[in-house]
């Protein structure tokens, strides 16, 4: 698809808005004013998302003083550019401005953002089992309080089946184990039964997750494409289940990405990965009731 692919998640009635990949060639000084002065707040956010696609650091201050505008869109838009661009050092100032924040989704947006920047960065703990935790390794059992287990990957789409399954499985696999004190258990089986082993001696609770991605729908918003995905994600103890949460995303892309198979897919995965990170927002409160 020829020009720059826009991508805007929807949390709710409001824009959370990302890009899909980082774009080259982005004045980051001509943005950031744009950012600081423009009054069609669409304006301000079209400037978010090319500070947050630029790849440049200094994107960040600008970014950081967006989380302030008086429109919660671009605050939104503020806290996914910065999620995107991936500087761990935005981590302080989204915690500072989502304890502040009134606005139902943009709170979300805020606190996805710092989930987000935590996993990817390593903030708040070592990479191995609680506090921005993977699972490549083996988990660290003085910071691991939950012990996860994905069970059923299901797809009630009849839209690229394994494939967005495959997105599923490893949008969940990496935002859970971005949570603070959770370990996700690893696909080898034998490594699993080991580390279900010593959880159980441990008496850490084991909570089996099912996640599905309950719906795909493509429409038209305002002249462009838009993907719109639903997931959920039910938790169980001893194989019954306790609680389940929800997350709901689109993405937003040219019209002509419609007849660009490779565009559509990346939209339809980022829609996936989206509707992941809107649900993760109630992660730890469901993990907690899960474990009781």
């Amino acid at each position: 698809m020829r020009g720059r692919l826009v991508a805007i998640l929807l949390s709710s009635a409001l824009a959370l808005a990302v890009v899909p990949a980082r774009t080259a060639g982005i004045d980051v000084a001509a943005q950031a004013k744009i950012l600081k002065t423009a009054e069609d707040f669409r304006f301000r956010v079209d400037a978010c998302l090319k500070l947050g696609a630029s790849g440049d650091f200094k994107a960040r201050k600008p970014l950081e003083g967006a989380l302030d505008d008086p429109h919660p869109t671009v605050r939104q838009a503020a806290a996914s550019a910065l999620a995107k661009l991936g500087d761990v050092l935005a981590v302080p100032a989204l915690e500072d401005r989502v304890a502040k924040e009134k606005n139902p989704p943009t709170k979300q947006a805020m606190e996805s953002a710092i989930t987000s920047l935590k996993a990817s960065g390593g903030v708040g703990g070592p990479s191995n089992g609680g506090g921005g935790v993977t699972t490549s390794g083996p988990p660290n059992w003085a910071t691991t309080k939950y012990v996860v287990k994905l069970n059923k990957i299901h797809n009630e789409t009849n839209v690229r089946a394994s494939e967005l399954s495959k997105v599923l499985e490893e949008a969940a696999r990496r935002k859970f184990g971005g949570i603070d004190g959770v370990y996700v258990l690893p696909t080898d089986s034998a490594t699993a039964g080991k580390y279900l082993n010593e959880a159980s001696s441990k008496g850490l609770p084991v909570l089996g997750v099912d996640a599905r991605l309950v719906s795909l729908d493509r429409s038209k918003f305002a002249g462009d494409l838009r993907i719109q995905a639903k997931v959920s994600f039910a938790f169980s103890k001893l194989a019954v289940i306790k609680s389940s949460i929800e997350g709901n995303a689109s993405t937003i892309g040219n019209a002509n990405a419609e007849k660009n198979q490779k565009s559509l897919e990346k939209l339809e995965d980022m829609a996936v990965d989206g509707a992941v990170m809107s649900a993760m927002a109630k992660a730890p409160t469901a993990i907690a009731a899960a474990s009781k």
